[in-house]
């Protein structure tokens, strides 16, 4: 079986600290929030059903966020100003978005921190060959409409 690398460091974007499990679930709570109040109605109701839901289950979900940070095939790159993150984790078929929050959902934040990130993952992802995968929370079926970014052939 293939050893998928960790993804690289990125200068000038800090990884996680002391109390970023916490920053995470909330801001996860927020997107749910936020979600709820738009899209279509399957939207809304899912992300309506997965806010409420968030409350009690708040314990596991700290805990679980606690574990995905410490993940050794992960890496998790915060925006300078920490109001963004997008975490990649590395799988045996690529690397897979994991995570992608921001402190407040539709102000641009998350798009300037996939600016600053893609041109040096792609880069480092097509020389080593490596797919990148994801889901964006858009239009589309319920869960988001899935993404997979192949390298190019040699």
């Amino acid at each position: 079986m293939v050893q998928v690398p960790r993804p690289p460091e990125v200068p000038g974007l800090p990884g996680p600290r002391r109390g970023d499990a916490l920053r995470l679930v909330w801001w996860a709570e927020r997107g749910f929030a936020h979600g709820a109040r738009r899209g279509s109605v399957l939207g809304r109701v899912y992300s309506g059903f997965l806010a409420v839901a968030w409350w009690p289950s708040l314990p596991v979900l700290l805990v679980g966020q606690w574990v995905s940070l410490r993940r050794s095939g992960a890496r998790y790159y915060f925006s300078p100003g920490r109001d963004a993150v997008l975490a990649l984790v590395a799988r045996p078929d690529g690397w897979h978005v994991a995570e992608h929050y921001a402190r407040h959902p539709c102000t641009g934040r998350g798009r300037a921190l996939r600016d600053a990130l893609v041109p040096v993952l792609l880069g480092v992802a097509e020389a080593e060959g490596l797919t990148i995968c994801g889901t964006a929370a858009t239009r589309g079926p319920i869960r988001g409409r899935r993404l997979r970014r192949v390298p190019s052939p040699p």
